[in-house]
């Protein structure tokens, strides 16, 4: 987790953003205009999704975000150099 929560409008291509579908939660890669390149479902609960989204972004040194509604996420982790 990052030390201070920070937030978003816009997350940035090639990062991966983790929301609840119900009944289960979706990890998706963004490339750009709102559009996802990738999506994994997850029937197991947030735990696993997270977790999932976070060795995504750890391998391709990008970043995993949270979506909190339609317009804002908040950043999970961050793995840019």
């Amino acid at each position: 987790m990052a030390d201070t929560d920070i937030f978003t409008t816009h997350v940035p291509d090639g990062d991966f953003i983790v929301y609840e579908l119900s009944p289960k939660w979706v990890v998706r890669r963004t490339v750009g205009d709102g559009a996802s390149q990738t999506t994994w479902a997850f029937a197991g609960g947030e735990a696993p999704a997270v977790a999932q989204a976070l060795i995504f972004a750890r391998h391709d040194r990008t970043a995993a975000w949270m979506r909190l509604d339609h317009q804002r996420y908040r950043l999970i982790e961050s793995f840019r150099p």
